[in-house]
């Protein structure tokens, strides 16, 4: 069978452009079993399903649901191959988190691929191709006789039957660079899949079943060796949830890229409280030049209230750690949360501000009606937004959802969130990095994707960009009141 994979498109050109990891991992699982694969990337590159099914005629198509930004894409690619009649399956982080019905609503998706898809997908081709009933492969949805068929949870793959990936699959992978810190070409990667926390808010519970699974050590540094002697990178984005549980594993990865001789620079995602300066310093020693940490919250109760577990006492030592490194870290905060005060917001203001943090971002608390905390929502609230469709999620961003169900009015959220925006925006000191690193990335994520944009979706991206940017200013501006409450000058 040949096998289409596809990664849809979206306007948001905020956010820099990663490597298709997920729908890459699968590709080279189902090349490694003898299958004909193509990835089609229309994040990076615009091009038409059209000439996609006319160059390549395939007879299964995959198509990745990594947020509610993609939805209008992954509909209109959807649209063309239904008209074909080519079997489509839907799967991604947002096919875990949505509602089964909203999908299939549509009448565009035949089969839903849950959490991981390597397994999953070799599993539907070869009882497809069988001619067995799909009912039998885990892991998967769909409709018989107009009822939603909901097959067994699929049993997590070991990571060490996943093949190393085969960047050969993408068209041009110098496409998926962006500037982050100081490194021109930097590309995103994974070492790990999953997190072994519990925090109520995360799409993790759900993905990943609070599970943590890591790849190969040999295999990991051989993909990057790869990216760097051979596509010529210079900077890696550890994409894991959860990069290092601990300082051995932080140390064996220094060892690693230590004995390739190579030079690149690096960052990951961590919790609080996991490393020691010591190990932070000997990956400093080693190119780490960034650490993100999820504070979450400043306020102990709200912590305790979604099950962060991290130890408050070490929350501002770690970042003062980072900072006698001489290492960039990022503290993110999440505001909005359920039942969220004043009091709470303004320890969460306080803390961001006591820390030796180089940027601290307030992203906005985003419902799931299928986290734990959002099912405990709909059972004590009836204010909790109702999903019908799949566009009632459309307005769900990071960054400008408007429903939260805090106590704090909305506008004061928005002037929170822009002041911390625009620090991090017009900071010039990133230490090794270029003055103005935030900045500079902004634009420069900008003007490389607009060549790659339809005109529509340009100018309307655009639009947004520039609407948003003028939002938070007028924010800041006209809203000194709401500064002074809470301390923001």
């Amino acid at each position: 069978m040949r096998v289409l994979l596809i990664m849809p498109y979206h306007c948001d050109l905020i956010h820099a452009v990663s490597l298709p990891l997920g729908i890459l991992s699968i590709a080279s699982y189902l090349e490694k079993n003898g299958y004909e694969v193509k990835i089609a990337d229309f994040s990076v590159r615009r091009t038409s399903a059209k000439k996609v099914y006319e160059e390549f005629e395939p007879d299964i198509v995959g198509i990745s649901f990594p947020s509610v930004k993609a939805i209008d894409g992954v509909v209109k690619i959807s649209r063309f191959f239904h008209k074909k009649k080519v079997p489509i399956v839907w799967g991604g982080s947002f096919i875990d988190v949505g509602e089964i019905q909203h999908f299939f609503q549509t009448g565009l998706v035949d089969i839903l691929s849950f959490c991981e898809g390597e397994a999953t997908w070799l599993d539907l081709l070869r009882t497809i191709e069988a001619g067995d009933d799909i009912a039998k492969v885990q892991g998967i949805a769909f409709l018989k006789d107009g009822e939603i068929v909901t097959t067994s949870p699929r049993p997590f793959l070991d990571p060490a039957e996943l093949p190393r990936l085969n960047f050969d699959l993408l068209e041009n992978l110098p496409e998926y660079y962006h500037y982050l810190y100081g490194c021109s070409h930097t590309v995103y990667v994974y070492l790990s899949k999953g997190c072994p926390c519990h925090c109520t808010f995360c799409v993790n519970t759900l993905c990943h079943r609070n599970t943590r699974r890591r790849r190969s050590v040999d295999d990991f540094v051989s993909e990057l060796t790869e990216l760097v002697t051979k596509y010529d990178a210079n900077g890696f984005y550890f994409g894991d949830e959860l990069a290092f549980a601990n300082d051995r594993e932080l140390l064996e990865i220094c060892d690693a890229f230590d004995a390739t001789g190579l030079t690149f620079h690096w960052g990951f995602q961590t919790r609080i409280g996991c490393l020691s300066e010591a190990a932070l310093q000997r990956a400093y020693n080693s190119g780490c030049r960034w650490v993100d940490y999820g504070v979450e919250s400043g306020s102990k109760r709200i912590l305790k209230e979604v099950k962060k577990a991290i130890p408050y006492d070490r929350i501002e030592p770690d970042f003062a750690a980072c900072s006698r490194i001489g290492m960039i870290s990022i503290a993110n905060f999440i505001i909005g949360f359920p039942g969220e005060t004043e009091d709470d917001i303004k320890d969460s203001i306080a803390l961001a501000k006591r820390l030796q943090s180089t940027q601290n971002t307030f992203a906005r608390y985003i419902f799931g009606t299928k986290t734990p905390a959002g099912k405990k929502l709909m059972e004590e609230t009836d204010d909790y937004p109702r999903f019908e469709s799949l566009n009632d999620y459309k307005g769900m961003d990071f960054f400008k959802n408007r429903q939260h169900l805090s106590r704090i009015p909305q506008k004061e959220l928005d002037v929170i969130q822009a002041y911390f925006l625009m620090a991090a925006i017009f900071r010039k000191d990133y230490h090794e990095s270029r003055s103005y690193d935030l900045f500079i990335k902004s634009v420069l994520t900008v003007l490389k994707r607009l060549p790659r944009m339809g005109p529509v979706c340009a100018v309307k991206a655009l639009y947004e960009i520039v609407f948003d940017f003028l939002r938070m200013i007028c924010d800041l501006v006209f809203f000194p009141k709401i500064r002074k409450k809470y301390g923001l000058k």
